[in-house]
């Protein structure tokens, strides 16, 4: 009885505790309340568009801000990583117009809240202005108001690192994407590489049409104050301008080449409608041809074949039979209907490809093999990290060390298991959890000591937590047949299969990528006997 009241303990401490080290954040919600920072200015004096002719450009030098949304003042975190955000709206600039349906500004309703959302998850957030306009009836303006807007994304980068001490974050973390146009610029920020330009980007009509400058040469605020914030305009060239992982919402590229040579890429997660008409999920003209003088594009369809056959990383989700902005916008901001089914699931999958981007390398676990019950044994990390934390799980016993999350635990197993597991997740700075290491041990009789018992019937998860598939590997002492199944928090029957086991280990693989997340048993019942065990998806 004393040894199940500890366990309760142990596992009460782990929910309020440890679990907050084990990966729940960055993966929901998990703080009631952020700080929000409006109009910070990131990059000053920035050549913006007034108008633009066949033969000229006049501009104005415009001193470019950002929102910035952060988890609140009581977060304990230092390491955080940031997501930056650019708008849609088709880099389309009419004066007056701005905020309305026809053009797009940082306030656009979606990448606000797709900034809200993250922030309150526990990521740093920004929504960013950039340069806007060109003239329709030039193709070579609508690539150089590409090139600005790429520029200015650039800018966005190099400032959080620049700065990375003043917002707690961590400037190997940082994260960008954007909503159509947005996308453009995060895209074209990162693949193209330092020594390559945009033809339209140098001057085009001397005196009239200046030389936009190389892709990341727009200098940025370093900050001198936090709130208010003052600073002063540096290159900033001692930091990089390349993201770690971009998220792409229907969005494309002027060249795949710069997808396939040079040395600026990033993953990238995607998505897209199949019928979209105002950005072709293949190749076309932007706005289905409205735009005649539109130079082509290659959208997610294009950029997904090309990082397949240079073996890039990258995931892509295609809407069939869907437009732009299908998670409910027009232009931005909200249908009268609102966010729409789409709106969470890009959420969730945008938060868990970058959250797969952050994890640490997982822990080389050691221990014992076989052990004796109420015994205590020792399991280690053999490749302990100093700025790591260590989340345990023992399934068949109780860890006993007075410290939980160090690189070293002692553990005692139960009289009446026959196995028993042990896992540990690395837990960094940021807190991002590492895929979990796993121990099996078997445990022998305290009647005799020399001979490990042949379990009658053993699980085993592979990964888990688990996203759309996961190994069961199933420890049998004879040939027999098993229904595996699979059952969800309120109790309900998701996926039944009938396998035959054979003597020691039979896999079966589930299919789990049409489930929803969340905890699940997975059940293993034989004639004489069942197991379970504990399965989360996410």
């Amino acid at each position: 009885m004393l040894r199940i009241v500890l366990l309760l303990l142990v596992l009460s401490s782990c929910g309020m505790d440890l679990s907050a080290q084990c990966g729940t954040r960055y993966k929901s919600r998990y703080f009631n309340t952020i700080q929000v920072f409006r109009n910070v200015k990131y990059s000053l004096n920035a050549p913006a568009l007034i108008g633009a002719t066949l033969t000229t450009e006049t501009t104005f030098n415009k001193d470019l801000v950002m929102d910035v949304f952060t988890p609140p003042v009581t977060d304990t975190v230092s390491k955080r990583p940031v997501v930056i955000l650019a708008h849609g709206g088709g880099f389309i600039n009419v004066a007056f117009m701005g905020g309305t349906v026809l053009v797009g500004t940082m306030q656009n309703e979606d990448v606000q809240a797709l900034a809200d959302t993250l922030a309150h998850w526990g990521f740093v957030t920004a929504s960013i202005e950039y340069r806007l306009g060109f003239n329709i009836a030039s193709p070579s303006s609508l690539k150089r108001a590409v090139w600005r807007g790429a520029q200015d994304m650039s800018a966005a980068v190099r400032f959080f690192r620049k700065n990375a001490a003043w917002f707690n974050i961590d400037p190997n973390k940082v994260f960008v994407g954007g909503s159509s146009a947005g996308a453009f610029c995060a895209i074209h920020s990162t693949f193209v590489d330092y020594t390559e330009r945009l033809p339209e980007s140098y001057e085009l009509v001397p005196i009239f049409k200046k030389d936009l400058g190389p892709l990341h040469s727009r200098p940025v605020v370093e900050l001198t104050s936090f709130n208010p914030f003052n600073g002063s305009s540096v290159l900033a060239d001692d930091v990089d301008s390349i993201p770690q992982g971009i998220a792409a919402y229907w969005g494309a590229i002027a060249d795949l080449s710069w997808m396939a040579h040079g040395n600026n890429k990033a993953p990238m997660v995607m998505f897209h409608g199949t019928n979209d008409l105002i950005v072709d999920y293949k190749c076309a003209k932007p706005f289905s041809g409205v735009v005649l003088t539109a130079p082509n594009t290659c959208g997610t369809y294009m950029m997904d074949s090309v990082m397949n056959t240079f073996n890039l990383p990258h995931q892509t989700y295609f809407a069939q039979g869907e437009g732009h902005e299908y998670w409910g916008a027009l232009n931005g901001d909200w249908l009268p209907s609102g966010p729409n089914a789409h709106w969470q699931s890009i959420i969730d999958k945008t938060a868990d490809y970058f959250y797969d981007l952050m994890r640490p390398t997982p822990p080389v676990l050691s221990g014992p093999d076989t052990v004796l019950p109420a015994t205590n044994y020792t399991y280690t990390v053999a490749n302990p990290h100093p700025d790591h934390r260590y989340c345990w799980e023992v399934t068949g016993g109780v860890i006993v060390s007075p410290v939980t999350d160090a690189a070293t635990i002692d553990v005692e197993f139960y009289n009446g298991g026959s196995q028993g597991f042990v896992q540990v997740s690395a837990i960094d700075a940021s807190k991002v959890a590492s895929e979990k290491a796993l121990k099996f041990s078997a445990i022998t009789t305290s009647i005799n000591t020399n001979k490990v018992l042949v379990p009658k019937l053993g699980i085993q998860l592979q990964p888990n937590p688990a996203y759309q598939s996961c190994r069961v590997h199933i420890r049998s002492p004879k040939n027999e047949a098993a229904t595996i199944r699979l059952v969800n928090a309120l109790g309900q029957e998701v996926y039944t299969h009938f396998i035959p086991l054979s003597i020691g280990n039979t896999t079966e693989v589930l299919n789990i990528q049409d489930l929803p997340q969340g905890v699940y048993r997975v059940v293993v019942t034989t004639k004489k006997h069942r197991i379970m065990e504990t399965l989360v998806i996410r």
